[in-house]
């Protein structure tokens, strides 16, 4: 059976990484996935993948951190399919040059804080406000989000991405406590390091080393294993899950934080 059987499903951020390993899975399942990104082609392509492999999808430019653009993504949604199902808010703020200079709290750019927070939390904010009213007519729907590990705790250093993903899972949780009786899950994933392109752009064989002595597995998580929670929170197999924040991180979140040193202790790997 399955799982996404006639389920319109929204992606943003669905050209790469976590967003396009769920928009494949979701189709794979019986979704209709609208892929967007703000990079048209790339979500034209993702798009045109599924396709081939036999699913549905459409492909929409959508730029989150611009609310007419996400008018524009819910609207014609509904348009075109008469609905929205799911709505998973993947899309993540990547600008490389001001990551870096986001290292150091003493150097702490409030343009870098709002520019993040407008992606990472007023874009996932307001697509859901937008899907919500539709939702709401048939008195079902999931919306999902991609937050992260590192909302859960102080960090030394990405302090804008850190701060931003902790708000957006205050709203996850808000929406859940406002919507759920009418029907509508509000959850969010929160991944530990993860094989994306984008990580895979700054980290270095010793940093892998670094992340797999915190990892309560013998590996990095691929995309995959992302889209497939994700999948879980889509589908109707999570009908009792409301405002959840789910690590999905190789176990780092299940131990004390020295336990890595006691393994060294202990002389194991």
């Amino acid at each position: 059976m399955q799982r996404l059987s006639d389920k319109i499903c929204i992606i943003t951020g669905a050209a790469s990484g976590i967003g396009l390993a769920s928009a494949k899975l979701f189709a794979r399942e019986g979704g209709t996935v609208i892929c967007a990104d703000i990079r048209a082609e790339a979500a034209e392509e993702a798009a045109q993948a599924i396709i081939a492999a036999g699913g549905e999808a459409r492909a929409m430019r959508v730029d989150v951190g611009n609310d007419d653009d996400l008018a524009g993504m819910i609207d014609q949604t509904v348009s075109d399919f008469g609905r929205i199902d799911v709505l998973f808010n993947n899309a993540l703020f990547v600008n490389n040059e001001m990551a870096m200079r986001d290292g150091d709290f003493l150097a702490f750019d409030p343009k870098i804080f709002f520019a993040t927070l407008k992606v990472n939390v007023l874009g996932a904010v307001l697509a859901s406000k937008l899907a919500i009213p539709h939702m709401l007519e048939r008195g079902t729907g999931s919306i999902i989000a991609t937050s992260s590990g590192s909302s859960m705790g102080g960090d030394v250093t990405a302090y804008s991405y850190g701060s931003s993903k902790a708000a957006l899972n205050w709203f996850v949780q808000a929406i859940a406590a406002t919507y759920g009786k009418q029907g509508i899950r509000s959850n969010a994933i929160l991944p530990g390091p993860t094989q994306t392109p984008a990580k895979l752009q700054w980290t270095t064989p010793e940093m892998d080393a670094a992340f797999m002595k915190v990892l309560n597995v013998p590996f990095i998580g691929e995309p995959e294993d992302i889209a497939a929670m994700a999948l879980f929170l889509a589908s109707d197999e999570s009908r009792y899950v409301n405002g959840m924040l789910y690590p999905v991180d190789g176990g780092q979140s299940c131990t004390v934080p020295f336990v890595s040193v006691t393994r060294t202790m202990k002389g194991e790997q």
